[in-house]
């Protein structure tokens, strides 16, 4: 049996279709945010030392947070039966990213390679094999008719009748690949 991962939302597809989701990308953003404004007005201050102490306590709750998530997928795929679990291989997409303001600022402090070794050394510890996929038009095409069509929300609709949440579509196309 094998298993899909989406990374940005975490979503987790087995292969049997059993979904689950986890963490809270809503959380983390919160999070990033209160430390950007307090780095900020720490900045306004002159408080360098501070300012990279506010650095090390973000980067250690993002590290931990990580290591949560990635042990409740891993355990998630034990209690699967999940020989093979599925990742996006997301390396280059800082690089090929069309986003702007905000959203781009939130991609580039997203920490899906940290989070992508931790859920590696895990499941090396329990024998279950890692396996990257290219992640183009994983959440445009209908897992049931293969149809890629334009995403507008979080609701994918297909012409064929399918509708899921658009990260349980990546997931699912992730879990069926090779």
């Amino acid at each position: 049996m094998d298993l899909g991962i989406l990374c940005p939302a975490v979503g987790v597809v087995a292969s049997s279709g059993k979904t689950q989701f986890f963490g809270n990308g809503r959380q983390n953003k919160c999070l990033r945010r209160k430390y950007k404004q307090l780095r900020r007005d720490l900045g306004k201050k002159k408080k360098l030392t501070a300012i990279r102490n506010i650095n090390d306590k973000e980067s250690r709750i993002m590290r931990d947070i990580n290591h949560k998530l990635s042990r409740q997928i891993i355990t998630f795929a034990a209690e699967n039966g999940c020989g093979t679990i599925h990742l996006e291989k997301l390396s280059g997409i800082r690089r090929t990213s069309r986003l702007r303001g905000k959203n781009k600022a939130n991609l580039h402090s997203w920490t899906f390679h940290e989070l992508s070794s931790f859920i590696e050394y895990k499941a090396r510890e329990l024998g279950i094999k890692v396996v990257y996929i290219n992640p183009e038009y994983t959440s445009q095409t209908c897992p049931t008719c293969g149809e890629r069509n334009k995403v507008k929300d979080r609701n994918y609709n297909c012409g064929c009748g399918y509708h899921s949440h658009r990260d349980r579509v990546g997931a699912l196309n992730i879990a069926r690949t090779i």
